[in-house]
């Protein structure tokens, strides 16, 4: 077991260091205390739409979804419609595939509202691994902004 989670930690490095390259204004925790795990949290949101026939390519689809269905469900109307559009033009020119991937990012912005109603962090970059027998996932995200004591 101690194996899988050194595996774990080099994989959130990993994914730490991509993401502070990108982006060097950011500060950047692996897995802050008192804040949920943001792999979790979006694990969660995926479980019900999971086979266990799932290989890689599809399984970080999904993920990908699952993080586009997660951001675009805290942001402003206009800014989600954006946001699901550009996905819709990226992912396929088949109106019909199109509106299979419409519906489950739909789906999934309800349960990211059901499931976690007052997380508010935007997620900035993931990593799906491929670890044979199942897939790690990885994300990075924002800090949510709470109110300072007085």
């Amino acid at each position: 077991m101690p194996r899988k989670r050194k595996k774990q930690n080099v994989i959130f490095e990993d994914l730490a260091n991509k993401v502070a390259s990108k982006h060097k204004d950011m500060n950047i925790l692996l897995n802050p205390k008192g804040e949920i795990s943001m792999s979790d949290a979006i694990s969660q949101l995926i479980k019900p739409y999971q086979d266990d026939e799932y290989d890689y390519e599809t399984s970080r689809k999904l993920v990908t979804f699952a993080c586009v269905a997660w951001n675009a469900s805290i942001l402003p109307q206009e800014m989600r419609d954006e946001m699901i559009d550009r996905l819709l033009t990226s992912a396929s020119r088949d109106a019909k595939h199109r509106s299979g991937i419409f519906d489950l990012v739909t789906q999934l912005m309800e349960r990211k509202k059901k499931l976690f109603p007052d997380i508010s962090r935007m997620i900035i970059d993931f990593k799906v691994t491929d670890l044979g027998k199942d897939f790690h996932i990885a994300i990075a995200s924002s800090l949510e902004k709470k109110e300072v004591q007085k």
